[in-house]
């Protein structure tokens, strides 16, 4: 009934209240006020006389005390004027009516964090606190009675936890603190009721939970929170105390976490929310986080940090939280994850700037903890290097093995590309051992490095700019690699020219293999005179003293 006229501001609560009550009310105060003023004055004339009264009330009193009668003379009433009518009955339903408004913003705005909605009752919420709690003539003369009021302060507090659903909010959570604090004989168990449910409500499944809008789901909740209280806790006068429990059936999952898929543990990812008809920009928030209840429909989840590969999903055509939803998300190389490194600080593109005396073990260490990298470093980048450098300088190539681990290692990781540490390094290994291999192996070396050389030089003419798996650097340093052997083993021209008489090459013949098949020397049958010459002396020029 009237559903989507219910506002989330302090003036829908005002308008309904009926407009007899509130001038009659609003009577109340000013007289109040007023008489309040008055009385000070007379205190500031009296007090500056100094001539205190042993006995008996001065003539304002007195005169006041006589037109009153024992009879209407209670706690909280002072003089009004007649027309104000019934003005326990003017206080009585003022508290109701806003008590009832509080209810009912809060069962509309159920699990949506509104800070409108919240605002608007925690100020009717303090309003109550103050009539309760404080003595001055304006609260004492607009106090209802006590069991009304403490209903009003559950049945309030209650609606902004259902608007506060499952997000912890701390501000609210000191002003139900606040309500809470006192506890005496005067203060009823269903009072301590309400506001602990308001408590648990706030923490609805340890933030994990919010409240559903659904017709059944307000339904279950009027049916939980219905705002007649127990005295005790075998009271079931007015409301089956069993029934409030149904507020379960209006409890919805909807929290939304990230999982990197290398460690299996939760993260924390930044994402942006498109939703349906809004025409701002995408909602920003950060995982683990509760999504609320909005009035429009979410359409679409993406993935938005430079530490994590990019997600995108259509909520639209799945309903993906009707019990949570887990994004699986896989970290980039070089970062660490948001808790461990909040401002970015420690990433290996920004440490590698500033890493003058730091080993390449250390440097990794800063922001990794994947057991193979760090064994990578340890071993092959961190080991002082003297057998590897040996090692490099019996190979001839004056390129250290130690040097060249942690270059591939970095770029790797800066590359995201980690898992193609192990090719480089066969790569190298290959070509370093040629010498050394037998003949099929060292020519089918040969081959690998000549496809790769091949593909590139074709990569690099049509995709051009666009990531490689392998750097060019690195198989031009291959290639320089092998013509420096090729010089060094030579080729005589008698094996040359016995090649393109024959067409054999004999096993011990490794360096003419080698030559034929880097320079892509056709086979004889195939090869005119010209390419024959021409070969011969491509040979010649190479290892000609």
């Amino acid at each position: 009934i009237l559903w989507n006229d219910v506002m989330p501001t302090s003036k829908w609560i005002e308008d309904q209240i009926p407009v007899v009550v509130k001038n009659s009310f609003g009577r109340m105060k000013a007289s109040v006020q007023s008489t309040a003023d008055l009385s000070d004055f007379a205190n500031i004339e009296t007090g500056a006389k100094k001539e205190p009264k042993e006995s008996g009330d001065d003539e304002m009193h007195s005169a006041d005390h006589r037109e009153s009668s024992p009879g209407e003379k209670k706690s909280g009433d002072t003089p009004f004027p007649e027309q104000d009518g019934d003005r326990q009955a003017i206080r009585q339903i003022h508290a109701h009516v806003v008590a009832g408004a509080c209810f009912a913003i809060g069962l509309r705005f159920a699990g949506t964090g509104d800070e409108s909605a919240a605002e608007a009752i925690g100020e009717r919420l303090m309003d109550f606190l103050t009539l309760r709690d404080e003595n001055d003539p304006l609260s004492v003369a607009l106090r209802p009675e006590h069991p009304i009021l403490e209903m009003c302060l559950g049945c309030s507090a209650i609606a902004l936890a259902m608007v506060m659903a499952g997000t912890g909010d701390l501000d609210t959570l000191r002003l139900f603190k606040m309500l809470r604090w006192r506890c005496d004989d005067d203060i009823r168990y269903g009072t301590h009721m309400a506001f602990s449910t308001a408590i648990g409500l706030l923490f609805l499944g340890g933030g994990t939970c919010t409240l559903g809008r659904s017709p059944e789901d307000i339904a279950a909740l009027v049916l939980a929170f219905f705002p007649r209280f127990p005295s005790s806790t075998s009271d079931n006068r007015y409301h089956l105390q069993a029934l409030r429990h149904c507020y379960a059936l209006a409890v919805k999952r909807r929290e939304l976490i990230a999982v990197d898929v290398d460690t299996g543990e939760q993260v924390s990812v930044p994402i942006e929310i498109t939703f349906r008809e809004s025409t701002t920009h995408p909602m920003k928030l950060e995982v683990p986080v509760l999504l609320r209840n909005t009035s429009d429909t979410l359409t679409k989840l993406n993935v938005v940090s430079e530490r994590y590969y990019p997600l995108s999903l259509d909520l639209i055509k799945n309903n993906l939280f009707e019990a949570g939803l887990t994004l699986f998300v896989k970290k980039r190389s070089g970062f660490l994850g948001h808790f461990q490194d909040p401002q970015s600080q420690r990433s290996l593109l920004v440490q590698a700037g500033s890493s003058s005396g730091q080993s390449a073990l250390e440097l990794i260490q800063s922001f990794t903890e994947d057991p193979r990298i760090l064994a990578y470093a340890q071993y092959l980048c961190d080991t002082g290097g003297s057998k590897f450098e040996s090692h490099a300088q019996a190979n001839g190539n004056g390129f250290a093995i130690s040097e060249f681990c942690t270059n591939i290692l970095h770029e790797c990781l800066t590359g995201d590309k980690e898992d193609i540490l192990p090719l480089y390094l066969s790569l190298r290994s290959a070509v370093d051992s040629i010498g050394a291999d037998p003949y099929s192996t060292a020519v089918q070396t040969i081959w690998d490095v000549r496809l790769i050389r091949r593909y590139y030089e074709q990569h690099h003419l049509l995709v051009r700019g666009s990531e490689r798996l392998v750097s060019p650097e690195f198989v031009a340093f291959l290639c320089e690699l092998l013509d420096s052997f090729m010089i060094a083993k030579g080729v005589e021209d008698s094996s040359l020219e016995s090649y393109f008489n024959s067409g054999i090459v004999e096993s011990e013949q490794c360096s003419l293999g080698c030559f034929l098949v880097w320079y892509n020397v056709p086979f004889p049958n195939t090869s005119s005179d010209f390419e024959v010459m021409d070969h011969m002396e491509i040979a010649h020029d190479l290892y000609s003293p």
